[in-house]
C-alpha cells in the first residue's frame, strides 16, 4: 500500500480546514445570536444526536480491539496472548460504551440501549474481519494504533482545554439572570466560581470546546479503511465526506440543544481533523 493512498486527497482537506476557519470566524461574531436562533432543548434531532453522536468512538474502539485481534502475531506465544487479551478489552469497552452512551440523553429502556449499542458493536466487528481478510498483519495493526491514539487525542486534548476554560454553556445563560456569554477568546472568568459557590454544577462550565463534536469527528477513520481492502481504494474521498458530514450534524446538535456554541463544535472538529491527519501520517510513515 502507498503511503499516498491512505490519507483523503490533499484538495479535500485544504477544503476541510478552509471550511473550519470560515466557520470559526462566523462564530467568533455571531456566537450568541446563532445559540438563540437555534436553541430547543426539546428537539428530536438534537436529543438523538446527543445521545447517539459519539458512537464513532465507541465503535473505533471495537474497530481497533478487532484489528488487533486480527493482526496479532500468531508466532509468538506471549504477544499472541497479549494482543488477544487487549483487543477483546478494547472490543468490550467500546461495547459498554455503545449500549450505555444513549441512555445518559434519552428517556429509553436501557435493554433498548443494550440492543441497538450491542448491534452496532457486532456489525463493526463483522465488517472489520471481512475486510482484514487479506491485508497484512503490519498494516492491520498500524490502522489500529492509528484509531486508538486518535480516539485517546481527541479525548485528552478537548479536556485540557475545556476544564481549565470555564466557558458557560448557551442552555444556562438562557436560564440563569446572573450568567452571560463570553466570548471563546475569554477564558477563565469568575462566573464559574460564583455560580458554582450558590449551587450551579460545573458541568455547566464546560462548553469549550466541544467533546461531543470531538468524538464524533472520529467518523473520520472510517476514510482509512481502504487501507485493509483495495476495492474500497477510489472510495476514500466519499468517506471522509460521510465521516465530515456527520461531525458537522452532531455539531449542529449540540448548538441547538444549547450545550455548546459554534466556535466550540469548531475548534473541537479542528482538533479533530488535525489529530486524525497527523497522527494517520505519523504511523503510517513509520517502518
Amino acid at each position: 500500500m502507498k503511503k499516498t493512498n491512505i490519507l483523503p486527497d490533499k484538495h479535500i482537506l485544504r477544503i476541510t480546514i478552509i471550511f473550519i476557519i470560515i466557520m470559526m470566524i462566523i462564530g467568533t461574531f455571531f456566537d450568541l445570536s446563532i445559540s438563540k436562533a437555534l436553541y430547543d432543548q426539546n428537539n428530536i434531532f438534537g436529543n438523538i444526536l446527543a445521545a447517539f453522536g459519539e458512537y464513532p468512538s465507541s465503535l473505533g474502539f471495537v474497530a481497533s480491539g478487532t484489528m488487533i485481534i486480527i493482526g496479532r502475531n500468531k508466532e509468538h506465544k506471549v504477544k499472541n496472548i497479549l494482543q488477544i487479551i487487549l483487543g477483546i478489552w478494547f472490543i468490550i469497552s467500546g461495547s459498554l460504551m455503545a449500549a450505555m452512551l444513549p441512555t445518559n440523553y434519552l428517556d429509553i429502556p436501557s435493554i433498548l440501549s443494550i440492543i441497538i449499542g450491542l448491534t452496532c458493536s457486532i456489525l463493526t466487528i463483522l465488517l472489520i474481519t471481512k475486510l482484514a481478510k487479506n491485508t497484512d498483519r503490519q498494516t492491520i495493526i498500524k490502522l489500529a494504533s492509528v484509531f486508538i491514539i486518535v480516539i485517546f487525542a481527541n479525548i485528552i486534548i478537548v479536556n485540557i482545554i475545556k476544564i481549565p476554560w470555564g466557558r458557560a454553556r448557551y442552555r444556562l445563560v438562557a436560564v440563569n439572570d446572573q450568567a452571560y456569554f463570553m466570548p471563546w477568546y475569554q477564558p477563565g472568568t469568575t462566573l464559574k466560581d460564583t455560580l458554582v459557590a450558590q449551587g450551579v454544577l460545573k458541568e455547566e462550565f464546560k462548553s469549550f470546546p466541544s467533546g461531543h463534536t470531538a468524538n464524533a469527528s472520529c467518523m473520520l477513520l472510517i476514510s482509512l479503511l481502504p487501507a485493509l481492502s483495495p476495492k474500497l481504494a477510489n472510495k476514500k474521498n466519499i468517506l471522509f465526506i460521510t465521516g465530515f458530514i456527520w461531525t458537522l450534524l452532531v455539531a449542529l446538535s449540540r448548538i441547538i440543544m444549547g450545550a455548546h456554541y459554534l466556535t466550540d463544535t469548531m475548534v473541537a472538529l479542528a482538533v479533530g481533523t488535525l489529530v486524525f491527519i497527523t497522527i494517520t501520517k505519523l504511523i503510517f510513515s513509520s517502518r
